[in-house]
């Protein structure tokens, strides 16, 4: 092997250790964020779930309830805009019994609608529409922030998130007695605002709506999560 080759050796494999070194030196640290912010919107799920004997029935047993709701709805202000169709199904309603093994016991029609508001003062208004509309589910009532005021939030969450890993890198460099230099990468690892669910327990239609009446919304919290990788100095 001449010296050439020995030299061009040396180099590429100094150029490759001095790459792998500063590939290591490198810190990596999370930044976390949690804030708690009063909901501006709330949603209430309702609907009507019945059991009929021919599949004509059911349905048309179930679109009445659903119209009588969306009417009443509508009579108090709340846009179309803002009702849902979430759940609609339609399928034979069966029983078994150790005699007479699987049996068709009718038919059962099903659908669900999601009512948004702002003003959170009307969910108890809402569930009372609902139930004298004839509905016999109100599967749960959320209060969340609408899309504007969750944009809001969500950038307020990552900031703070950010500035928490940086200060996490900050620490960690001045007890190792190194300096730190440019950001080599940055992922968000994770976001999410968690709306307050409420499931009411009540089974029967004045309980139902002596219940949601009761219930007062709650923070929602948003969460916010981000990787920092630093170059070290």
């Amino acid at each position: 092997m001449n010296k050439k080759t020995i030299l061009a050796f040396l180099v590429i494999a100094l150029v490759a250790l001095t790459g792998c070194q500063q590939e290591a030196n490198t810190i990596n640290v999370g930044g976390d964020a949690e804030l708690t912010i009063e909901p501006d919107q709330a949603e209430v799920w309702a609907g009507i779930s019945i059991v009929k004997d021919t599949a004509e029935e059911a349905q048309a047993e179930a679109n009445k309830v659903i119209n009588e709701m969306i009417d009443g709805l509508r009579y108090k202000g709340i846009s179309e805009e803002d009702i849902e169709t979430e759940r609609l199904s339609l399928y034979e309603e069966r029983t078994w019994t150790r005699d007479e093994g699987s049996k068709v016991i009718g038919w059962r029609a099903s659908q669900t609608l999601k009512i948004k508001t702002t003003d959170l003062d009307k969910v108890g208004e809402i569930v009372d529409i609902a139930v004298s509309s004839g509905a016999n589910q109100v599967n749960n009532i959320n209060f969340q922030l609408s899309d504007a005021r969750e944009k809001e939030y969500k950038q307020k969450a990552i900031a703070q998130a950010t500035q928490n890993a940086k200060e996490k890198a900050d620490t960690i460099a001045q007890s190792l007695g190194v300096r730190l230099g440019k950001i080599k990468t940055v992922s968000e690892a994770n976001y999410y605002a968690r709306p307050y669910a409420v499931a009411l327990d009540a089974k029967g239609g004045a309980e139902m709506i002596e219940e949601a009446a009761s219930v007062m919304p709650r923070d929602v919290t948003v969460t916010a999560n981000i990787n920092l990788v630093y170059h070290v100095r």
